[in-house]
């Protein structure tokens, strides 16, 4: 896809605008910290290298939507409007909030992802390859044929998780077994 790459001067009057809707665009090493998003409509974007840190993201939408390498730590995603399309590589994702989000199929691809809460969250066929998960809660999430291969540091009891189809990666998948209380010697 081609898109419009977009400076920050640029993006500040679109972002003024009621209701701003946003297609198309390369949001590309901008700091948007202090940037209000809320109610904006991001559609085919792609934002790299920008950082996002704590931005609220109220009632914002986001379809079609790549964030690559981006600090995207600290954001509450429940506050999205449901039904998005956005999906994550390189990011960092730390201390992130997905409580009970639909995220079917979204990629988390390459990402440092810790303390986050996926908790009822729908994360069926989601991908989270080669992601580090540490202290990443998944309690009463759906991880149907989620994809966990080359993921490092996360804990799923599979009591509390639905994990069928779900695909792992030795040595890392020898937790999902820890956590049933069996002893493993390595």
């Amino acid at each position: 896809m081609n898109y419009t790459v977009i400076t920050e001067k640029e993006l500040a009057p679109l972002l003024s605008e009621q209701r701003s809707e946003l297609s198309g665009f390369d949001f590309n090493e901008l700091n948007l910290t202090d940037a209000s998003l809320k109610g904006a409509v991001f559609l085919d974007c792609k934002f790299t290298n920008c950082n996002l840190a704590n931005v609220p993201m109220t009632n914002i939408v986001l379809r079609n939507v790549l964030f690559e390498n981006c600090n995207v730590m600290g954001i509450n995603w429940i506050e999205v409007r449901a039904n998005g399309d956005y999906h994550f590589s390189g990011c960092k994702l730390d201390y992130a909030c997905f409580q009970s989000v639909d995220l079917r199929g979204m990629r988390f691809e390459n990402c440092s992802i810790r303390e986050a809460d996926f908790s009822g969250a729908n994360l069926s066929k989601a991908s989270f390859r080669s992601s580090t998960l540490s202290g990443t809660s998944f309690a009463n999430s759906n991880l149907e044929k989620a994809d966990f291969r080359g993921a490092r540091h996360y804990f799923i009891d599979p009591k509390f998780a639905k994990l069928k189809e779900a695909k792992f990666s030795f040595p890392e998948a020898v937790a999902l077994i820890e956590a049933l209380g069996v002893e493993v010697e390595y």
